[in-house]
């Protein structure tokens, strides 16, 4: 009996050392290859952001409750201002379509071009004017006296507002 608890005791030093850099290497393979895998599937997620989809005013008053909580882009000319951070833009500017009233939440200031004729763009999610929602969900302030004839109207809660590019320059480049 003793001499087979001599036996486990005279372990081979030099095995031990092998063994154990094998089990770190595996360990360390797996550790990699977890962090490749990592990359990998975050790299190929698709962006969480969503796409805006090209309307015109027209379309959003003719057809807002097909475009309600969808982020979309119009591009057009402004009409006039509204309150602080507010402003009207229409299509049709001299046959009396309806204005749609955009409500700046990008949390930078945009001034109105002084020459009317410019185009914006403006990119924001559609929604019905609600205004003490609009203040608390996008920590606006809003002057109530601005926005009594939008009240329950569609209007645009702009993320992006810019002065739209040119398409001549768009093709030429």
């Amino acid at each position: 009996m003793a001499e087979s608890g001599d036996k486990q005791n005279h372990r081979n030093p030099s095995q031990d050392i092998f063994k154990g850099l094998w089990e770190a290497k595996v360990v360390i393979t797996i550790a990699l290859l977890a962090v490749f895998v990592k990359l990998s599937y975050t790299n190929e997620q698709p962006s969480t952001a969503p796409t805006a989809q090209l309307v015109t005013t027209s379309e959003v008053v003719n057809y807002p409750d097909e475009l309600i909580g969808k982020t979309v882009t119009v591009r057009s000319r402004p009409l006039q201002k509204v309150g602080l951070t507010s402003f009207t833009v229409s299509d049709r500017r001299f046959f009396g379509g309806d204005p749609i009233l955009v409500i700046n939440a990008s949390g930078r200031p945009f001034d109105l071009p002084s020459d009317r004729e410019n185009v914006i763009q403006v990119t924001g999610e559609v929604r019905d004017l609600a205004i003490a929602e609009i203040e608390q969900q996008y920590k606006l302030s809003l002057q109530d006296q601005y926005y009594q004839d939008y009240v329950n109207k569609p209007v645009i809660i702009a993320r992006d507002i810019r002065l739209a590019p040119d398409a001549t320059a768009i093709t030429l480049r």
